[in-house]
């Protein structure tokens, strides 16, 4: 059961909702971590034993918080860090250096991280109980998906939900606007980098490659910030409140901004816990280029076990060092050159992500040069625009900050509200008719 599922609009949320929202504020962490185990369980059920990751670095993690928070012991702690990291790590490694890779269990990476961060906090944090942080680490909103909270704003809406109707109003609007983000745009793209992948990039034009690159960088975007939005919007009518995790990244000047802009509570996670921590950029060059490379080798990791991941991560590692030593003045000095440049970089970067190894990988970008074999229909980029210029333009347009400006002016009024409720069930139409896609960040 997803967010975009008749189940979950229709059935689960109602109930959950309904129940939460009645129940007295003491009650409700306990009714949290209920209802996200059924969430949780409703979603691997052809996989139960998925069960055991989450209940046991769940358990392990609220005893740590407990004993971390009560002895403020930094070595503790750091026991506590390393064996919640474990089972993430042994997973992810696997995929680097083994045949037959650990499967990963759905949502792994990010209530490992969210654990990790609660940990860190019950040694200098002065609010919450092992049942805040279980509930908090727990809350099926942002249980499979993110966002990754930060651990004080966690606690603090674990303890105090605010019951009021103008935040009802605001997440109902954003988890419809988040639900047209993945079914109207998302869903429709996926289709465009379906077809390549059937056909194999070496049986594909070289304008087809560029068109199914564009489209997959514009889907991963609006599948993930569409599951973010919608999972604000749950929490938000629940009364817990989320962060921001995009701000209009395609719309950034250099890559160092993009992932500013781009799932931004990972990459607080890394500055937090792995970039600081490393001396940052306070103790020259070498220690700042050392930090760097390790925060993005582990970001490339944490996204996918398989080299591919790594690779990626040695490129944006390679771009930021050379934004930020050679060539990012000059990207400072012309926008309109930003604004190529990144849209550009980043959707090539994401061919490491469209991929399943390096060797596909480079026939990709082979086929995008004009190489890598023979090709089926030169006209095969033709007719894939016939029937998907319209989702396209979409994801042009609402990649930048126009719309939302609008939106804006519109919020909260009766032509806004008219405009949610069209479509809304513009969505529960392509519901209906539609593949209804899983959420790509599900496999991360």
């Amino acid at each position: 059961m997803v967010f975009n599922s008749f189940g979950f609009i229709l059935v689960f949320f109602p109930l959950c909702f309904i129940l939460i929202r009645r129940l007295p504020k003491t009650l409700m962490p306990y009714a949290l971590i209920l209802f996200s185990l059924a969430f949780y369980g409703l979603n691997v059920r052809q996989n139960p034993w998925q069960w055991i990751p989450l209940l046991g670095l769940t358990g392990l993690g609220a005893l740590g918080f407990y004993c971390v928070r009560r002895t403020r012991s930094r070595a503790l702690c750091a026991l506590f860090v390393a064996l919640t990291a474990l089972p993430l790590s042994a997973v992810k490694l696997s995929g680097l250096f083994m045949k037959s890779p650990l499967p990963l269990p759905l949502g792994m990476s990010f209530y490992t991280f969210q654990l990790i961060a609660l940990l860190i906090y019950a040694r200098v944090g002065s609010r919450g109980t092992a049942l805040d942080a279980a509930a908090g680490a727990l809350m099926f909103p942002k249980l499979i998906s993110g966002p990754i909270a930060d651990p004080e704003d966690l606690i603090r809406t674990v303890r105090s939900p605010r019951r009021r109707r103008a935040d009802i109003d605001t997440g109902l609007s954003r988890f419809i606007l988040g639900l047209c983000a993945k079914v109207i745009i998302a869903d429709h793209l996926s289709g465009v980098f379906g077809q390549i992948r059937t056909w194999g990039a070496e049986g594909v034009s070289v304008p087809m490659a560029w068109l199914g690159m564009i489209c997959y960088a514009l889907r991963l975007y609006f599948d993930f910030w569409g599951y973010s939005l919608m999972a604000q919007g749950v929490g938000a009518m629940l009364g817990y409140r989320l962060p921001d995790n995009f701000d209009h990244p395609y719309c950034s000047l250099s890559m160092t901004q993009f992932w500013r802009r781009w799932h931004m509570t990972l990459g607080k996670w890394f500055r937090n816990y792995v970039y600081i921590p490393m001396g940052g950029s306070r103790h020259g060059a070498a220690r700042t280029l050392l930090a760097t490379l390790t925060v993005w080798l582990l970001t490339g990791i944490w996204h996918g076990a398989g080299w591919n991941y790594v690779c990626w991560g040695l490129m944006m590692f390679i771009l930021l060092t050379g934004e930020r030593f050679v060539y990012g003045r000059v990207l400072e000095r012309c926008p309109i050159a930003g604004h190529i440049y990144v849209p550009l970089l980043a959707s090539l970067s994401w061919v490491f992500f469209s991929t399943p190894d390096i060797q596909a990988a480079v026939g990709y970008f082979q086929r995008l040069v004009g190489l890598n074999g023979m090709v089926g229909d030169a006209g095969d980029w033709v007719k894939a625009l016939r029937w998907c210029w319209p989702y396209l333009s979409l994801g042009i347009v609402f990649s930048t900050p126009l719309p939302g400006r609008l939106w804006k002016k519109l919020s909260g009024t009766a032509a806004g509200w008219l405009i949610l409720f069209d479509l809304f069930w513009v969505c529960m139409y392509f519901l209906a008719t539609g593949a209804n896609d899983p959420f790509l960040y599900f496999s991360f």
